[in-house]
Protein backbone atom coordinates (compact mmCIF):
# COMPACT_ATOMS: atom_id res chain seq x y z
CA UNK A 1 0.00 0.00 0.00
CA UNK A 2 0.95 3.28 -0.49
CA UNK A 3 1.19 5.12 3.23
CA UNK A 4 3.25 2.19 4.20
CA UNK A 5 5.86 3.44 2.27
CA UNK A 6 5.55 6.64 3.60
CA UNK A 7 5.44 5.83 7.01
CA UNK A 8 8.03 6.84 9.98
CA UNK A 9 11.64 4.85 9.25
CA UNK A 10 12.28 3.74 12.62
CA UNK A 11 14.37 0.73 13.62
CA UNK A 12 11.77 -2.36 14.64
CA UNK A 13 11.45 -2.29 18.32
CA UNK A 14 12.02 -5.44 20.35
CA UNK A 15 9.47 -7.67 20.76
CA UNK A 16 7.37 -7.23 23.43
CA UNK A 17 5.02 -9.49 26.29
CA UNK A 18 2.39 -8.53 24.79
CA UNK A 19 2.79 -10.08 21.37
CA UNK A 20 2.48 -13.80 20.38
CA UNK A 21 5.62 -13.30 19.08
CA UNK A 22 7.11 -15.11 22.17
CA UNK A 23 5.24 -18.19 21.85
CA UNK A 24 5.39 -21.17 19.57
CA UNK A 25 3.10 -21.67 16.34
CA UNK A 26 1.45 -24.64 17.54
CA UNK A 27 0.73 -23.50 21.11
CA UNK A 28 -2.55 -23.10 22.69
CA UNK A 29 -2.30 -19.56 23.17
CA UNK A 30 -1.94 -18.94 20.08
CA UNK A 31 -4.04 -21.35 18.39
CA UNK A 32 -6.84 -19.48 20.68
CA UNK A 33 -5.95 -16.30 19.00
CA UNK A 34 -6.44 -17.75 16.22
CA UNK A 35 -9.65 -19.44 16.46
CA UNK A 36 -10.56 -15.63 18.14
CA UNK A 37 -9.56 -13.99 14.72
CA UNK A 38 -11.46 -16.70 12.76
CA UNK A 39 -14.46 -16.84 14.70
CA UNK A 40 -14.81 -12.89 14.19
CA UNK A 41 -14.29 -13.08 10.70
CA UNK A 42 -17.64 -15.65 10.81
CA UNK A 43 -19.58 -12.73 12.25
CA UNK A 44 -19.01 -10.69 10.11
CA UNK A 45 -19.82 -13.12 7.04
CA UNK A 46 -20.09 -11.12 3.78
CA UNK A 47 -19.96 -7.46 5.43
CA UNK A 48 -17.05 -5.59 5.15
CA UNK A 49 -14.59 -6.01 8.16
CA UNK A 50 -12.47 -3.49 8.79
CA UNK A 51 -13.01 -1.97 12.29
CA UNK A 52 -12.72 -4.12 15.47
CA UNK A 53 -13.21 -2.22 19.09
CA UNK A 54 -11.98 -4.29 22.03
CA UNK A 55 -13.06 -3.45 25.30
CA UNK A 56 -13.97 -5.03 29.40
CA UNK A 57 -16.03 -4.40 31.44
CA UNK A 58 -13.68 -3.36 34.52
CA UNK A 59 -9.58 -3.21 34.53
CA UNK A 60 -7.28 -6.08 34.25
CA UNK A 61 -9.43 -8.21 32.13
CA UNK A 62 -6.56 -8.76 29.17
CA UNK A 63 -8.13 -6.21 26.78
CA UNK A 64 -4.77 -4.89 25.71
CA UNK A 65 -3.27 -8.75 25.39
CA UNK A 66 -6.09 -9.48 22.74
CA UNK A 67 -5.97 -6.27 21.28
CA UNK A 68 -2.27 -6.93 20.70
CA UNK A 69 -2.62 -10.84 19.52
CA UNK A 70 -5.46 -10.75 17.84
CA UNK A 71 -3.99 -8.08 15.62
CA UNK A 72 -0.41 -10.02 15.40
CA UNK A 73 -2.29 -13.03 14.10
CA UNK A 74 -4.64 -11.06 12.03
CA UNK A 75 -1.09 -9.37 10.49
CA UNK A 76 -0.03 -12.98 10.13
CA UNK A 77 -2.44 -13.98 7.98
CA UNK A 78 -1.07 -11.04 5.46
CA UNK A 79 -3.51 -7.94 6.06
CA UNK A 80 -1.84 -4.13 7.10
CA UNK A 81 -3.24 -4.18 10.70
CA UNK A 82 -3.28 -0.48 12.84
CA UNK A 83 -3.47 -1.01 16.24
CA UNK A 84 -5.00 2.40 17.90
CA UNK A 85 -4.34 2.89 21.38
CA UNK A 86 -7.43 4.59 22.61
CA UNK A 87 -7.32 3.90 26.12
CA UNK A 88 -6.79 7.55 27.04
CA UNK A 89 -7.20 6.52 31.05
CA UNK A 90 -4.26 4.21 31.26
CA UNK A 91 -2.56 3.24 27.65
CA UNK A 92 -0.86 0.11 27.57
CA UNK A 93 -0.47 -0.73 24.12
CA UNK A 94 1.68 2.23 23.62
CA UNK A 95 4.11 0.86 25.45
CA UNK A 96 5.36 -1.68 22.48
CA UNK A 97 7.25 0.82 21.25
CA UNK A 98 9.32 3.08 23.34
CA UNK A 99 9.41 5.71 20.59
CA UNK A 100 7.81 9.39 21.90
CA UNK A 101 8.40 11.01 18.50
CA UNK A 102 4.91 9.98 17.78
CA UNK A 103 2.56 13.02 18.30
CA UNK A 104 -0.33 9.91 18.74
CA UNK A 105 -3.94 9.98 18.47
CA UNK A 106 -4.06 12.69 21.08
CA UNK A 107 -1.70 14.88 19.07
CA UNK A 108 -3.29 14.24 15.92
CA UNK A 109 -6.97 14.85 17.29
CA UNK A 110 -6.21 17.97 19.38
CA UNK A 111 -2.75 19.63 17.55
CA UNK A 112 -3.43 18.60 14.00
CA UNK A 113 -7.17 18.95 13.44
CA UNK A 114 -6.67 22.43 15.00
CA UNK A 115 -3.93 23.64 12.62
CA UNK A 116 -4.26 27.14 12.68
CA UNK A 117 -5.00 28.11 8.78
CA UNK A 118 -4.96 31.88 8.96
CA UNK A 119 -2.89 32.11 6.02
CA UNK A 120 -0.52 29.69 3.77
CA UNK A 121 0.85 28.54 0.55
CA UNK A 122 -1.66 26.23 -1.53
CA UNK A 123 1.18 23.73 -2.29
CA UNK A 124 1.47 23.00 0.87
CA UNK A 125 -1.96 22.96 1.89
CA UNK A 126 -4.03 21.35 0.01
CA UNK A 127 -7.65 22.81 -0.72
CA UNK A 128 -9.05 19.95 0.71
CA UNK A 129 -7.26 19.99 3.39
CA UNK A 130 -8.39 23.26 3.77
CA UNK A 131 -12.14 22.42 3.43
CA UNK A 132 -11.81 19.31 5.92
CA UNK A 133 -9.95 21.60 8.72
CA UNK A 134 -12.52 24.10 8.37
CA UNK A 135 -15.30 21.64 8.80
CA UNK A 136 -13.75 19.74 11.92
CA UNK A 137 -13.21 23.65 13.36
CA UNK A 138 -16.66 24.63 13.05
CA UNK A 139 -15.32 27.43 12.26
CA UNK A 140 -17.60 30.81 10.66
CA UNK A 141 -15.29 32.88 8.04
CA UNK A 142 -13.95 33.36 4.88
CA UNK A 143 -11.99 31.51 2.96
CA UNK A 144 -10.35 33.97 0.14
CA UNK A 145 -8.01 31.56 -2.72
CA UNK A 146 -5.66 32.41 -5.06
CA UNK A 147 -2.94 31.21 -7.68
CA UNK A 148 -1.94 34.50 -9.56
CA UNK A 149 -4.75 34.05 -12.32
CA UNK A 150 -8.22 32.86 -10.47
CA UNK A 151 -9.48 34.45 -7.54
CA UNK A 152 -12.05 32.52 -5.59
CA UNK A 153 -14.02 33.42 -2.08
CA UNK A 154 -15.80 30.33 0.22
CA UNK A 155 -18.30 31.32 2.97
CA UNK A 156 -18.07 29.28 5.72
CA UNK A 157 -20.84 28.95 8.31
CA UNK A 158 -20.05 26.62 11.41
CA UNK A 159 -17.64 24.46 9.38
CA UNK A 160 -20.02 23.97 6.73
CA UNK A 161 -19.67 26.13 3.36
CA UNK A 162 -22.82 28.34 2.70
CA UNK A 163 -21.70 30.98 -0.09
CA UNK A 164 -19.08 31.01 -3.32
CA UNK A 165 -18.28 34.06 -5.39
CA UNK A 166 -15.80 33.02 -8.21
CA UNK A 167 -14.55 36.78 -7.94
CA UNK A 168 -12.52 36.55 -11.38
CA UNK A 169 -15.61 35.11 -13.57
CA UNK A 170 -15.51 36.14 -16.99
CA UNK A 171 -18.36 38.40 -17.94
CA UNK A 172 -20.60 35.47 -19.96
CA UNK A 173 -20.25 32.91 -17.28
CA UNK A 174 -21.74 35.16 -14.62
CA UNK A 175 -25.39 35.38 -13.74
CA UNK A 176 -26.59 37.98 -15.37
CA UNK A 177 -25.35 36.47 -19.03
CA UNK A 178 -26.85 33.43 -18.25
CA UNK A 179 -29.99 34.30 -17.57
CA UNK A 180 -30.20 36.27 -20.73
CA UNK A 181 -28.68 33.82 -22.41
CA UNK A 182 -31.15 31.00 -21.74
CA UNK A 183 -34.02 33.07 -22.71
CA UNK A 184 -35.40 33.23 -18.81
CA UNK A 185 -34.95 37.33 -18.58
CA UNK A 186 -34.92 40.35 -21.26
CA UNK A 187 -31.82 42.27 -21.09
CA UNK A 188 -33.34 45.01 -19.84
CA UNK A 189 -35.06 43.83 -17.09
CA UNK A 190 -31.45 42.38 -16.04
CA UNK A 191 -29.75 45.55 -16.44
CA UNK A 192 -31.99 47.02 -14.06
CA UNK A 193 -31.88 44.30 -11.70
CA UNK A 194 -27.45 44.71 -11.79
CA UNK A 195 -28.59 48.67 -11.11
CA UNK A 196 -30.03 48.07 -7.39
CA UNK A 197 -27.55 45.34 -6.90
CA UNK A 198 -25.02 48.22 -6.90
CA UNK A 199 -27.23 50.52 -4.95
CA UNK A 200 -28.37 47.80 -2.05
CA UNK A 201 -25.38 44.86 -2.10
CA UNK A 202 -28.12 42.58 -2.21
CA UNK A 203 -27.28 39.50 -3.90
CA UNK A 204 -28.76 39.43 -7.37
CA UNK A 205 -30.91 36.38 -7.10
CA UNK A 206 -32.49 38.13 -4.16
CA UNK A 207 -33.31 40.98 -6.07
CA UNK A 208 -34.87 38.83 -9.54
CA UNK A 209 -36.61 37.50 -6.75
CA UNK A 210 -37.88 40.52 -4.98
CA UNK A 211 -38.79 42.45 -8.09
CA UNK A 212 -41.06 39.85 -9.11
CA UNK A 213 -39.03 38.77 -11.78
CA UNK A 214 -38.68 35.41 -11.27
CA UNK A 215 -39.97 32.39 -8.83
CA UNK A 216 -37.29 30.58 -6.71
CA UNK A 217 -37.45 27.59 -8.84
CA UNK A 218 -36.61 29.55 -11.60
CA UNK A 219 -32.84 30.04 -10.38
CA UNK A 220 -32.30 26.30 -9.43
CA UNK A 221 -30.81 25.38 -12.30
CA UNK A 222 -28.43 28.64 -13.54
CA UNK A 223 -27.55 28.79 -9.79
CA UNK A 224 -26.56 25.25 -9.44
CA UNK A 225 -24.60 25.62 -12.62
CA UNK A 226 -23.60 29.16 -11.84
CA UNK A 227 -21.95 27.58 -8.15
CA UNK A 228 -20.32 24.02 -10.01
CA UNK A 229 -18.29 26.49 -12.11
CA UNK A 230 -17.03 28.36 -9.27
CA UNK A 231 -16.59 25.73 -6.80
CA UNK A 232 -14.43 23.74 -9.88
CA UNK A 233 -12.04 26.43 -10.07
CA UNK A 234 -11.33 26.36 -6.96
CA UNK A 235 -10.65 23.03 -6.43
CA UNK A 236 -8.17 22.93 -9.44
CA UNK A 237 -5.96 25.32 -7.34
CA UNK A 238 -2.68 23.71 -6.41
CA UNK A 239 -0.79 26.48 -6.11
CA UNK A 240 -0.73 29.91 -4.42
CA UNK A 241 -2.20 31.40 -1.85
CA UNK A 242 -4.82 31.26 0.99
CA UNK A 243 -6.11 33.71 3.52
CA UNK A 244 -8.76 32.97 6.10
CA UNK A 245 -10.83 35.35 7.84
CA UNK A 246 -12.93 34.65 10.77
CA UNK A 247 -16.84 36.39 11.24
CA UNK A 248 -18.79 36.70 13.41
CA UNK A 249 -22.06 34.47 12.81
CA UNK A 250 -24.88 37.26 12.99
CA UNK A 251 -22.83 38.64 9.49
CA UNK A 252 -24.65 35.47 7.93
CA UNK A 253 -27.74 37.48 8.87
CA UNK A 254 -27.01 40.21 6.50
CA UNK A 255 -28.82 40.30 3.19
CA UNK A 256 -25.29 40.58 1.21
CA UNK A 257 -24.47 37.19 3.07
CA UNK A 258 -27.61 35.63 2.71
CA UNK A 259 -27.09 32.40 0.77
CA UNK A 260 -30.08 32.59 -0.98
CA UNK A 261 -29.13 30.73 -3.77
CA UNK A 262 -28.45 27.57 -1.79
CA UNK A 263 -30.44 27.46 1.85
CA UNK A 264 -34.15 29.40 0.26
CA UNK A 265 -33.67 27.51 -2.83
CA UNK A 266 -33.03 23.19 -1.76
CA UNK A 267 -34.37 24.38 1.93
CA UNK A 268 -31.29 22.85 2.94
CA UNK A 269 -27.98 23.68 2.84
CA UNK A 270 -25.58 22.21 -0.30
CA UNK A 271 -23.51 19.64 0.64
CA UNK A 272 -19.94 21.02 -0.50
CA UNK A 273 -18.27 17.73 0.43
CA UNK A 274 -20.82 15.52 -1.68
CA UNK A 275 -20.34 18.24 -4.77
CA UNK A 276 -16.43 17.85 -4.48
CA UNK A 277 -16.19 14.16 -4.45
CA UNK A 278 -18.59 14.31 -7.46
CA UNK A 279 -16.12 15.93 -9.16
CA UNK A 280 -13.19 14.67 -8.32
CA UNK A 281 -14.10 11.10 -8.53
CA UNK A 282 -14.47 10.59 -5.26
CA UNK A 283 -11.60 11.10 -4.36
CA UNK A 284 -10.03 13.37 -1.66
CA UNK A 285 -6.69 14.41 -1.40
CA UNK A 286 -5.35 15.15 1.39
CA UNK A 287 -1.67 16.07 1.47
CA UNK A 288 -1.32 18.25 4.00
CA UNK A 289 -3.13 16.09 6.95
CA UNK A 290 -2.32 12.74 5.37
CA UNK A 291 1.32 13.40 5.49
CA UNK A 292 1.11 14.13 9.70
CA UNK A 293 -1.33 10.94 10.04
CA UNK A 294 1.26 8.80 8.05
CA UNK A 295 4.09 10.36 10.43
CA UNK A 296 1.75 9.68 13.79
CA UNK A 297 2.24 6.03 12.89
CA UNK A 298 4.50 3.58 14.08
CA UNK A 299 6.05 0.06 12.89
CA UNK A 300 5.89 -2.50 15.10
CA UNK A 301 8.94 -4.45 13.87
CA UNK A 302 6.44 -7.34 12.94
CA UNK A 303 5.18 -7.50 9.23
CA UNK A 304 2.17 -5.91 8.09
CA UNK A 305 1.71 -4.42 11.93
CA UNK A 306 1.30 -0.96 13.20
CA UNK A 307 0.71 1.21 15.88
CA UNK A 308 -0.70 4.61 16.42
CA UNK A 309 -0.34 5.30 20.41
CA UNK A 310 -2.41 7.12 22.76
CA UNK A 311 -0.34 10.33 22.92
CA UNK A 312 -0.56 12.86 25.61
CA UNK A 313 -3.25 12.13 27.72
CA UNK A 314 -6.44 14.55 27.66
CA UNK A 315 -8.55 15.99 30.44
CA UNK A 316 -11.09 14.99 28.18
CA UNK A 317 -11.27 11.62 26.72
CA UNK A 318 -14.54 11.08 26.38
CA UNK A 319 -15.25 14.37 24.59
CA UNK A 320 -12.10 13.72 22.48
CA UNK A 321 -12.66 10.30 21.21
CA UNK A 322 -16.70 11.07 20.40
CA UNK A 323 -15.86 14.26 18.11
CA UNK A 324 -16.20 14.99 14.74
CA UNK A 325 -12.49 14.91 14.32
CA UNK A 326 -11.94 11.12 15.28
CA UNK A 327 -14.86 9.86 13.63
CA UNK A 328 -12.82 11.16 10.52
CA UNK A 329 -9.34 9.93 11.70
CA UNK A 330 -10.93 6.37 11.85
CA UNK A 331 -12.64 6.64 8.26
CA UNK A 332 -9.18 7.80 7.02
CA UNK A 333 -7.27 5.24 8.30
CA UNK A 334 -9.84 2.17 7.78
CA UNK A 335 -9.26 3.72 3.55
CA UNK A 336 -5.18 2.91 4.35
CA UNK A 337 -5.03 -0.31 6.23
CA UNK A 338 -6.58 -3.48 5.80
CA UNK A 339 -7.94 -3.68 9.50
CA UNK A 340 -7.75 -1.07 12.48
CA UNK A 341 -7.92 -2.66 16.01
CA UNK A 342 -8.64 -0.37 18.75
CA UNK A 343 -7.82 -0.75 22.54
CA UNK A 344 -10.25 1.03 24.53
CA UNK A 345 -10.85 1.84 28.45
CA UNK A 346 -12.85 -0.72 30.42
CA UNK A 347 -16.65 0.44 30.08
CA UNK A 348 -17.82 0.90 33.78
CA UNK A 349 -15.73 3.12 34.95
CA UNK A 350 -15.74 5.14 31.66
CA UNK A 351 -18.15 6.14 28.75
CA UNK A 352 -15.15 6.44 26.19
CA UNK A 353 -15.90 2.93 24.74
CA UNK A 354 -19.46 3.99 24.07
CA UNK A 355 -18.90 7.05 22.21
CA UNK A 356 -16.12 4.77 20.24
CA UNK A 357 -18.50 1.60 19.60
CA UNK A 358 -20.68 3.19 16.68
CA UNK A 359 -17.53 4.36 14.69
CA UNK A 360 -16.03 0.34 14.71
CA UNK A 361 -17.84 -2.53 12.70
CA UNK A 362 -17.87 -4.40 15.77
CA UNK A 363 -17.14 -4.74 19.31
CA UNK A 364 -15.34 -7.72 21.58
CA UNK A 365 -15.99 -7.71 24.84
CA UNK A 366 -13.10 -9.06 26.90
CA UNK A 367 -13.91 -10.87 30.36
CA UNK A 368 -11.68 -12.18 32.70
CA UNK A 369 -12.62 -15.25 34.35
CA UNK A 370 -13.43 -15.15 37.97
CA UNK A 371 -12.31 -11.60 38.46
CA UNK A 372 -15.71 -9.98 37.87
CA UNK A 373 -19.78 -10.65 38.81
CA UNK A 374 -22.08 -11.98 36.06
CA UNK A 375 -24.21 -8.97 37.02
CA UNK A 376 -21.37 -6.17 36.35
CA UNK A 377 -21.21 -8.07 32.35
CA UNK A 378 -24.45 -7.88 31.95
CA UNK A 379 -24.73 -4.18 32.77
CA UNK A 380 -21.79 -3.71 30.10
CA UNK A 381 -23.48 -6.05 27.60
CA UNK A 382 -26.50 -3.81 28.00
CA UNK A 383 -24.56 0.18 27.69
CA UNK A 384 -23.26 -1.74 24.67
CA UNK A 385 -26.03 -2.43 22.81
CA UNK A 386 -27.82 1.30 24.12
CA UNK A 387 -25.10 2.97 22.40
CA UNK A 388 -25.92 1.04 19.26
CA UNK A 389 -22.72 -1.38 18.87
CA UNK A 390 -22.35 -3.95 17.07
CA UNK A 391 -21.50 -6.51 19.73
CA UNK A 392 -19.99 -9.62 18.49
CA UNK A 393 -19.50 -10.98 21.47
CA UNK A 394 -18.04 -12.21 24.82
CA UNK A 395 -14.40 -13.70 25.22
CA UNK A 396 -13.66 -15.11 28.47
CA UNK A 397 -10.26 -15.21 29.15
CA UNK A 398 -7.71 -16.48 31.59
CA UNK A 399 -9.79 -19.54 32.00
CA UNK A 400 -8.25 -23.00 33.87
CA UNK A 401 -8.49 -26.01 31.19
CA UNK A 402 -6.77 -27.99 33.65
CA UNK A 403 -9.53 -27.98 35.67
CA UNK A 404 -11.73 -30.87 35.93
CA UNK A 405 -14.00 -31.24 32.90
CA UNK A 406 -12.87 -29.13 30.86
CA UNK A 407 -9.20 -30.37 30.80
CA UNK A 408 -10.07 -33.72 29.80
CA UNK A 409 -12.71 -32.35 26.73
CA UNK A 410 -9.56 -30.09 25.38
CA UNK A 411 -6.91 -32.75 26.22
CA UNK A 412 -8.93 -35.53 24.08
CA UNK A 413 -9.86 -33.40 21.09
CA UNK A 414 -6.86 -31.30 20.55
CA UNK A 415 -3.60 -32.99 21.93
CA UNK A 416 -3.60 -35.42 18.82
CA UNK A 417 -2.73 -31.83 17.27
CA UNK A 418 -0.06 -30.39 19.19
CA UNK A 419 2.17 -32.68 21.75
CA UNK A 420 2.11 -33.08 25.45
CA UNK A 421 4.82 -30.53 26.03
CA UNK A 422 2.87 -27.43 23.74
Amino acid sequence: MKLLKKLRQEKPAPSSHLLLNNYPTNSRFAEAYRTLRTNILFSFMEKKFRSLLITSAGQAEGKTNAVANLAYTTAQAGRSVLMIDADLRKPTLTKLISSQESPGLTGLLSNLFGTDIGSGSLERFGISDLLRLLSLQKKTGLLRLSDGKEKVELFFFQGEPADLNWLTRPEKKKLAALLINNGTLAEEHVTSAIARQKDTGQKLGSILINMGLLQEADLKGPLSIHMMEGLRVALQMNKGEFYFKELPESDFDRSSFDPVDFHRLYKQPVDFHRLYKQMVLGKEELPYLQEEINSAILKTGEPNLFLLPSGNLPPNPSELLGSKRMSFLLSNLKKRFDVLIIDSAPILPASDALVLAPEADGVLLMVKAGLINRQMVKKAVEQLRVAQANLLGVALNHVDIKREGYYKYYHKYYSQYYGEGA
